[in-house]
Parts: structure tokens; sequence; C-alpha cells
């Protein structure tokens, strides 16, 4: 009877264990983390490609592909277009007013030039 007591405890144990190692062996894996020390990585980040913005004036300029690509289409004029018109007219009633002056801002004289 002890004897199948010990088994059937020991049996238990192992189990438990066995479904503990899984367990955080599945969460290990479903955080990215296979070897201790963190995030796998392939290397160090790459700068992003340098665009010369001033020979691209008025183009489209597509990241998508994970590379600057220039596009010319009517396509993309027409949106293009319509976003600078649909900003200007969003912009349009917008003014700012200069910050009020406090009492010692006013006894202040401005600096003069020579």
């Amino acid at each position: 009877m002890n004897r199948r007591r010990a088994l059937l405890c020991s049996g238990l144990l192992l189990l438990v264990l066995a479904m503990t190692v899984c367990f955080f062996s599945a969460r290990r894996h479903a955080a990215g983390l296979s070897a201790p020390g963190g995030p796998r990585s392939s290397g160090p980040a790459k700068a992003p490609p340098v665009v010369d913005l001033n020979r691209h004036d008025g183009q489209t300029i597509d990241f998508s592909s994970g590379r600057p690509v220039a596009k010319d289409t009517p396509a993309d004029k027409a949106a293009l277009d319509q976003a600078v018109k649909e900003m200007e007219e969003a912009a349009k009633d917008v003014t700012f007013a200069p910050p009020p002056q406090t009492t010692d801002q006013k006894a202040v004289a401005p600096p003069q030039k020579p």
C-alpha cells in the first residue's frame, strides 16, 4: 500500500513538473525569447536610406517596400493636390494671437540697436 502511494505521488509530482516546464517554455516562445538574455535580433538596426527631397519635390515617396520609391503618377498627383487643398481649407481660419504682456514686460523698454 505504501509503495503504491509513493508511486502515485511520484507520478503526480512528475506530471506537475512536466506541465510547469511546458507552460513556461510556451510563454518564452510566445514572447520571442528562445534563449536567456532577451529577444532575438537580426543584428544592429540599419539607418533608413537618405532621400533627396529637393529632387523629388511634388512626388510621392513610398516606403512600404522598405526602400524609398518616388512615384509620380497622375493618381498620386491628384491625391497630393487634394490633400493640400484640404490642409489649406482646414487652416484658413487659424490665427495665433501674441501672448499677453504682464506689467513687468510693459515697464521694461526694448533694447536699442546702435
